[in-house]
């Protein structure tokens, strides 16, 4: 297997358990992921920057609890010497608070890319940029929803 492939094999392997059904499946992130992570442009954290497995964990928790229902797609997967960049697409419900918008129940669709710089075959940093004034647009709009 080459660096290329081991990079995307474990990429994907991280999106499987980070989006799966069963939230425990969170704890990919200790085999997939560096203890020192970088991550940028994560909601709900100061600047969108945090640096340690945990918080990457509590993000899924807390996203997981704002979207339930969750179906998740990777659109398109692209590798290169040390990155590994991810589009992918979220069809989910609106369960919980996020941005301040109380849940409603919204069925929503948005999608985002990660880029993710990896280290002797791990994750450690990732860049997120998602969808947001798609996703929303989509939230607390009565019977308006998304397919």
């Amino acid at each position: 297997m080459t660096i290329i492939e081991r990079n995307r094999a474990t990429v994907a392997r991280f999106l499987a358990g980070t989006h799966s059904p069963d939230i425990e499946d969170i704890a990919v992130i200790d085999e997939t992921v560096v203890p020192h992570i970088r991550c940028h442009g994560f909601p709900g954290f100061p600047d969108g920057e945090f640096g340690d497995r945990e918080s990457y964990k509590t993000f899924f928790r807390v996203f997981r609890q704002s979207f339930g229902d969750m179906s998740f797609e990777t659109l398109a997967t692209v590798a290169t010497g040390e990155f590994v960049s991810a589009h992918w697409k979220i069809h989910a419900t609106h369960t919980g608070p996020f941005r301040g918008i109380a849940p409603d129940n919204a069925r929503v669709v948005f999608d985002g890319v990660a880029l993710y710089r990896m280290e002797e075959g791990r994750i450690a940093e990732t860049w997120l940029r998602i969808n947001e004034p798609l996703l929303v647009a989509q939230l607390g709009r009565g019977s308006a929803r998304a397919a």
